[in-house]
C-alpha cells in the first residue's frame, strides 16, 4: 500500500492542533480571573505546562508556559503552528506541569 497523497500522513499533536486552533482561544473573563480576590502573580521563569485550551469549537490540550497566575486561574501562552504564539487564562485545574 503507499502513502496517501492527497491528505498526507502528518497526523502529530501540532498538526491536529493547527487545524483546530485558527481562531482565537475563549480567555476567562476579567470577572472571573478577578473571582479569588488575589492579584496577579509573574514568575521569575515562565514553567512548561500542559493546559487544556478551550476554542470556539473544541477544547485543545497545549504545551505552552504559565507566564502568570494567581489562585484560581493561570495565563498560558503557546506556540502555533506557522509562527506566532497565542496566550489564554483558563482554570488552575486545566493546567499540569509539564516533565522538563
Amino acid at each position: 500500500m503507499g502513502g496517501n497523497r492527497r491528505y498526507g500522513s502528518d497526523v502529530s499533536r501540532e498538526a491536529v492542533n493547527a487545524a483546530v486552533t485558527r481562531p482565537r482561544p475563549v480567555s476567562l473573563t476579567e470577572q472571573e480571573r478577578q473571582a479569588s480576590g488575589a492579584g496577579v502573580e509573574l514568575p521569575e521563569r515562565p514553567e512548561k505546562v500542559l493546559a487544556w485550551v478551550r476554542y470556539p469549537e473544541s477544547a485543545v490540550q497545549v504545551e505552552g508556559e504559565a507566564v502568570a497566575f494567581n489562585e484560581r486561574a493561570v495565563l498560558v501562552r503557546f506556540p502555533i503552528l506557522g509562527g506566532g504564539f497565542q496566550e489564554a487564562w483558563v482554570w488552575r485545574s486545566a493546567v499540569t506541569k509539564r516533565r522538563q
